[in-house]
């Protein structure tokens, strides 16, 4: 190679730098080309490895849920548009004990027990509407026999809101079904049990009621004669047990109303004194047959009028009383009635209390003492009998009625059952102060039993007298010498001996004192020779459980006889005579003499109803039985009887198809008057007869009340009930 010239060196030089400066352009872009693919290899890789952790979370999800699938319980299935089976689970395959490459592919309906028609859907028709689901039980044959299946089938769209699929989930409901099939037969002998409770209650309500009736009218007429003072309390005795015992009887027909709280009030106007006290009366016999005293304490600010449901408060008061009766053992119970303080207005807001001096309870009893079944004393060795029903329904009572039961008690020391109950005052009843007739009167008590002194004490006071109460004979000596008295008040016999004997010492004390004997009803066999002649021991007597009118009554009388100091002692006068003398019963309302006929089957009550009427001056054909009752019509052939009192339990014919009958004749009598006449006492018992073509109901024992306005609601009127026609006067009868 020659040598380049001097001259040309230059350019040679500037060439060889132009080509090394393209040469190291070219590497320095090959290196940039080199980079960028091996970020582009790392990107690459990067996603390589992202897509294989995402197909590994896909893989153990799927896993998840074949695991998930396999283990459910339920059965799952899949149907395409032509309704053939595009999946199954294992639990399918088990249940229709079937391969599942046998049934993939291929339609599917579960056999089923003959009889029954298939429910499971072959396409979308039942799917085509929302909720786009459809659930139902089916009871299907399985490998393990017949099953009930829960099934719910749904609509499987795609993206675009198409049906692609029907999807099935069934569930073994057997055991429910099996369960809820023993607990509707459980729940139909339950029903059959009522109905027969039900049948067993009219029944025994009838039964009870008819020897009732007779006992109960039967002694009303006895009062409306004339009787001497011990024979009308005898009988007023026999008339007030025999209303107790139907009230009892009523309760026991009440007693599943009062299970479903559905409890029926009624609220009419009562004086609250005389509910209490009689209360005390009627379990005064029970007390001194265990030779306890029972009182009553009332409070002066008591309204004597107020609203409410009379006969579930003396419910009340008698069960509490008589719990308190029979769980003690000495000493005696206290009914008291009090104003609570927050009565204002129209209200009259009031507390009863029954305090007795018995066992007692511990707090563990007292927690559980109003739950159905429970008694204070709940060991096995229990010296008191009864259900442990009667707080219960108490406390149910006075719920319904918006009050509230407390109770306090310690062991051996007794108890106090407080009932606070908010009431309305009657329209006129007022608050004014009450008058006070003993203003002046000073009277010392024989404080011989605490309950009892302190009662008499709290009456008299109320009425404005002045008390002093004493323990004993020596106390007596010194209240007579301290201060002058005009009452001396004692009972017959006591700790402190013969009553007699006390009185006579407080006469030789006091001479012109005068005294009232506290007599038990069973020692009225000595009334003559303790108040009668001039040397009787005492002016006077008050039977226990004493009232506070009677005892406001009897030193009124004592005052206004002028029996004071220096006056002389006034004829001895029984202040029962004039309870004895008071007006009888209200005779029935005067309308014209009716012809009436009396269809009923027991003897005593057919008199007691024939005896009502004719004392009013009806007159009264008697039938024994349907039968005859229809045949007596049939016979009117110049229609005298005006009216037909209707029994309906009787033998032959019931009142029920005897009423049919007379309906149905073809004569007038068709719309004669019928009036229902039963011992029955059930809810329904009243529109029962209306049902059956009956205008009224008189539910036994028949009150002369009652009866009269029923003679005067229905005196000159037709029935609206009838195949022949009314005559013009006919009126609409008056259901309600």
């Amino acid at each position: 190679m020659s040598p380049i010239p001097v001259e040309q060196m230059p350019f040679y030089l500037l060439g060889l730098a132009a080509v090394l400066l393209l040469g190291i352009e070219a590497w320095r872009r090959a290196a940039a080309r080199a980079r960028a693919h091996r970020d582009e290899i790392e990107i690459l890789q990067t996603r390589i490895e992202t897509l294989r952790d995402e197909k590994w979370a896909i893989a153990e999800r799927e896993e998840r849920y074949r695991d998930l699938v396999r283990a459910q319980g339920d059965l799952i299935l899949r149907k395409d548009l032509q309704g053939r089976l595009t999946y199954v689970n294992d639990v399918f395959c088990d249940t229709f004990g079937r391969d599942r490459t046998e049934v993939i592919g291929h339609p599917f309906v579960p056999e089923l027990p003959e009889g029954q028609r298939p429910r499971m859907l072959a396409s979308f028709a039942g799917l085509a509407t929302p909720p786009y689901r459809i659930r139902y039980d089916e009871r299907t044959l399985t490998a393990r026999g017949a099953r009930w299946i829960a099934w719910e089938e749904f609509a499987i769209r795609d993206d675009d809101g198409k049906l692609i699929e029907i999807q099935a989930v069934g569930r073994d409901v057997t055991d429910r079904k099996e369960t809820e099939e023993r607990l509707a037969e459980a729940l139909q002998q339950a029903k059959d049990a009522n109905r027969a409770k039900s049948l067993f209650l009219a029944t025994m309500s009838h039964e009870i009621r008819t020897p009732m009736n007779g006992v109960i009218g039967m002694t009303k007429l006895l009062l409306d004669t004339k009787l001497n003072p011990s024979q009308r309390s005898y009988a007023e005795a026999v008339r007030a047990s025999g209303e107790a015992l139907l009230n009892i009887i009523n309760d026991i027909l009440d007693y599943s109303k009062i299970e479903a709280g559905k409890v029926t009030l009624d609220e009419v106007s009562f004086d609250p004194r005389a509910v209490i006290e009689s209360v005390a009366e009627l379990l005064a016999p029970r007390a001194f047959d265990k030779n306890l005293e029972v009182v009553t304490e009332i409070s002066p600010s008591v309204p004597r009028s107020i609203l409410g449901d009379e006969a579930r408060i003396r419910q009340i008061l008698l069960n509490l009383a008589g719990n308190a009766i029979k769980f003690t053992v000495e000493g005696g119970v206290a009914l008291r009635l009090l104003r609570a303080e927050n009565g204002s207005g129209g209200r009259a807001d009031l507390v009863f209390e029954v305090e007795d001096t018995g066992i007692g309870m511990d707090e563990q009893a007292r927690e559980h003492i109003f739950d159905e079944f429970a008694q204070a004393d709940q060991s096995h060795a229990r010296r008191y009998e009864g259900t442990g029903l009667g707080l219960a329904i108490t406390k149910r009572l006075a719920g319904a009625m918006g009050g509230r039961v407390e109770v306090e008690s310690e062991q051996g020391r007794g108890s106090i059952f407080r009932v606070s109950m908010p009431l309305r005052r009657a329209i006129g009843e007022s608050d004014a102060p009450f008058p006070a007739p003993l203003s002046g009167l000073r009277a010392i008590i024989l404080n011989d039993h605490p309950l009892v002194g302190r009662a008499l004490a709290r009456a008299a006071e109320a009425a404005g007298a002045e008390t002093h109460l004493v323990s004993g004979r020596e106390a007596l000596t010194a209240a007579l010498r301290s201060a002058p008295a005009d009452i001396f008040i004692c009972p017959l016999d006591g700790a402190e001996g013969e009553g007699a004997a006390l009185a006579a010492h407080a006469r030789t004390l006091s001479p012109d004192i005068g005294t009232l004997l506290l007599l038990r009803p069973q020692d009225r066999a000595r009334l003559d020779e303790l108040t009668s002649g001039e040397n009787a021991p005492f002016d006077g007597y008050l039977v226990r459980p004493v009232r506070a009118a009677s005892l406001v009554a009897r030193m009124t009388a004592l005052r206004v006889r002028g029996w004071m100091p220096g006056a002389g002692a006034p004829e001895t006068q029984d202040y029962e005579e004039g309870i004895a003398e008071e007006a009888a019963p209200p005779p029935l309302v005067a309308i014209s003499p009716l012809t009436v006929l009396v269809a009923e089957d027991n003897e005593i009550n057919a008199l007691l109803t024939r005896t009502l009427l004719e004392h009013t001056g009806h007159e009264v054909r008697l039938a024994r039985n349907g039968l005859e009752a229809v045949a007596a019509l049939e016979a009117d052939t110049d229609e005298e009887i005006d009216l037909v009192l209707m029994d309906l339990h009787m033998p032959g014919m019931d009142g029920f198809e005897a009423t049919a009958r007379i309906r149905g004749l073809e004569t007038p009598h068709a719309h004669i008057p019928v009036i229902a006449l039963t011992a029955n006492a059930m809810a329904d018992d009243r529109q029962a007869c209306l049902d059956a073509g009956m205008d009224d109901y008189l539910s036994k024992p028949v009150a002369a009340e009652a009866l009269s306005e029923t003679l005067v609601r229905w005196a000159g009127r037709r029935s609206p009930c009838g195949g022949a026609p009314a005559n013009a006067s006919g009126e609409k009868a008056n259901h309600a």
